[in-house]
């Protein structure tokens, strides 16, 4: 008994080294007892200027900016969530276009991955309209539907924005055929993969439109969790109304009403609205 546990003990060190994060996938533990930055071997790294980011509205990682204190509340209340669930797959989307949902998805990640305790795997799984790269002003060579076409491998594709513990996986160009490629077993495989590779780590997809393509309904299954971003005053009763049935069957974490072109005191609103199922 006793050479059969340290049989399995070497296993799993042979598992973990094997599984060593090229693409910043060290565990929560691991981050926070060495309480070091991430070396990134074969990811590419890159540093937007601050006033790029700021520029797109990416203020997360901004200690000046009053509109970070918002998605670190929001980020504690949807890490809480995922926690309380033993979740660590959450889809960003909104119902049409234009609701910021994206800048939603990436602040979010940029404040996650300020928590020493946790790494953070953005996807930019919105094939029609790719923007997660643009936030961070940057052209990726290779991307997610790249890889799902077989002509690139999945390591090319991780980007690592100048912000530890955090990883990008963008899409780059509108992607014809993108309902049937998010829906396809590749896609499937993928997110699975991801998810049990790095089980510690939080994996946040930017989703497409609920309401203007049919590209999120077929992948909403391989997500444990969903956020909603919704714009004040630019969605119709009706349009929520069918957002929440197409929602119906999923852990809805909450809705964030997002007023972010107004000013700061409407933007810090964010938090206020937060909350379950129609929320």
């Amino acid at each position: 008994m006793e050479q059969l546990e340290k049989a399995l003990a070497k296993a799993r060190e042979q598992r973990a080294a094997k599984l060593a994060p090229t693409a910043g996938a060290q565990t929560r533990g691991a981050v926070a007892d060495r309480g070091l930055s991430i070396s990134y071997q074969r990811t590419r790294v890159f540093s937007t200027p601050r006033e790029g980011l700021v520029q797109n509205r990416i203020v997360a990682n901004d200690p000046g900016d009053e509109r970070a204190e918002v998605y670190r509340v929001l980020r504690t209340r949807v890490l809480n969530h995922l926690t309380r669930a033993g979740k660590s797959t959450l889809g960003v989307t909104s119902a049409q276009s234009g609701e910021g949902k994206t800048v939603t998805a990436v602040n979010l990640a940029v404040a996650m991955s300020l928590d020493v305790n946790q790494t953070v795997l953005l996807v930019d799984a919105d094939l029609r309209a790719p923007s997660v790269h643009r936030c961070f002003g940057v052209e990726p060579e290779v991307g997610l539907a790249d890889y799902l076409l077989g002509q690139a491998e999945l390591a090319d594709c991780f980007l690592n924005p100048g912000v530890d513990r955090l990883v990008l996986l963008p899409t780059r160009g509108n992607v014809s055929g993108s309902a049937e490629l998010l829906a396809s077993p590749q896609m499937a495989r993928l997110a699975q993969e991801l998810k049990e590779r790095y089980p510690d780590r939080v994996i946040i997809y930017d989703l497409p439109p609920l309401l203007t393509t049919g590209d999120t309904i077929g992948f909403l299954s391989n997500l444990d969790s969903v956020l909603l971003v919704v714009r004040d005053g630019a969605v119709r009763a009706s349009d929520m109304k069918r957002t929440m049935e197409l929602l119906a069957d999923h852990d809805l974490v909450g809705t964030v009403l997002n007023d972010a072109e107004r000013s700061v005191d409407r933007v810090k609103r964010y938090g206020e609205y937060f909350g379950g199922r129609g929320g």
